[in-house]
């Protein structure tokens, strides 16, 4: 603790600012008015049980009475902390009022327009999507809110088709449309949620998988309300994910970054030029085939770029590769 003095001087600052005076702060401490004042004449130190009941009356900190000064770092991150439950506050306030008389005015008018609660319904599922964005469910939860706002922003989305569908009566594309949905969903939340667990590692493996696996379901969904040439969407869909699909597998090896990288440019390079071939004759597609011939650039245009791009990526998978075996022999040197 700091000098009699210096305690006295502040303890007397910090009562004026308060506009209290001595008899008030006696009264306040039920202590006698002498010794406050012995207290800011240096004459002596408060009992140590006065402490956190005088840090309370002039609104202070312990540590700003016992070292005599004032923190103004920690007074100023009270503030902002202060300020931060203010905003907060408002950003759950604001939306929730504004929602709610959004949706009593909407019951109102359906009710006195229609004489029944009809398009009411697509209303209030549309403000409950809205209320799940912002300022999210996650709001009543403590802890795991990522998790929280993921899940109820899904359901809140699905819930709205389903009640537009319902209303026009035509169920039929609602879940085809939350397939496609939980697609996007997958693919932009699903390796952030697994960041956090034990599969860490195999997070981007398994979010294309199951990516892979929803597309299916979403052709096959498509498929059976309006057929559609499902041989060729399948390859198609397997020419687009299991590419990537293979590569996030090889990046879960402890490979040499170069190696894997090399690898991978290969698998891609490969697949993408080879792919489309098989499926066009697989499927009888009728499509131009990979027919290339550098003498001929206005029949074979496109061919032979594609051409030149495997080969050029085939090229830097190869020097990747064996940039990572140089470096991989060179440590074990």
């Amino acid at each position: 603790m700091t000098d009699k003095k210096t305690f006295g001087s502040f303890i007397k600052t910090k009562r004026l600012e308060k506009q209290y005076s001595q008899k008030d702060l006696a009264d306040i401490l039920f202590v006698s008015e002498g010794a406050v004042s012995k207290w800011e004449r240096g004459v002596s130190y408060p009992d140590i049980t006065l402490v956190s009941e005088i840090c309370r009356a002039l609104e202070i900190s312990e540590h700003e009475l016992l070292t005599a000064s004032t923190d103004t770092n920690a007074r100023t991150m009270k503030q902002e902390a202060r300020k931060f439950r203010v905003i907060r506050g408002a950003w759950f306030w604001i939306p929730t009022i504004s929602y709610l008389t959004a949706l009593f005015i909407c019951l109102i008018c359906n009710l006195a327009v229609s004489h029944t609660l009809s398009w009411f319904f697509i209303v209030f599922a549309a403000l409950l999507c809205a209320y799940a964005f912002v300022p999210t469910f996650a709001s009543f939860f403590p802890s795991k809110k990522f998790l929280v706002f993921t899940v109820t922003s899904f359901c809140s989305i699905c819930l709205l088709l389903l009640t537009c569908g319902a209303y026009s009566k035509t169920l039929f594309w609602v879940p085809t449309a939350c397939i496609g949905i939980l697609i996007g969903y997958v693919l932009l939340f699903l390796p952030l949620l697994l960041s956090k667990t034990k599969i860490k590692a195999g997070r981007w493996l398994l979010s294309f998988a199951l990516a892979f696996v929803l597309t299916v379901l979403l052709l096959i969904s498509i498929h059976v309300w309006r057929p559609l040439m499902l041989g060729p969407a399948l390859g198609v869909t397997c020419y687009g994910f299991l590419p990537v699909i293979f590569c996030c597998g090889i990046c879960m090896f402890h490979f040499d970054p170069f190696i894997k990288a090399g690898v991978c440019t290969c698998l891609c390079a490969a697949a993408y030029y080879v792919c489309p071939e098989v499926v066009n004759r697989l499927f009888d597609l009728k499509e131009t085939y990979y027919q290339f011939d550098f003498h001929d650039w206005e029949q074979c245009a496109n061919a032979n770029i594609q051409l030149i791009l495997l080969v050029s990526f085939l090229l830097a998978g190869a020097v990747l590769l064996a940039t990572g075996l140089f470096r991989m022999r060179k440590r074990r040197r």
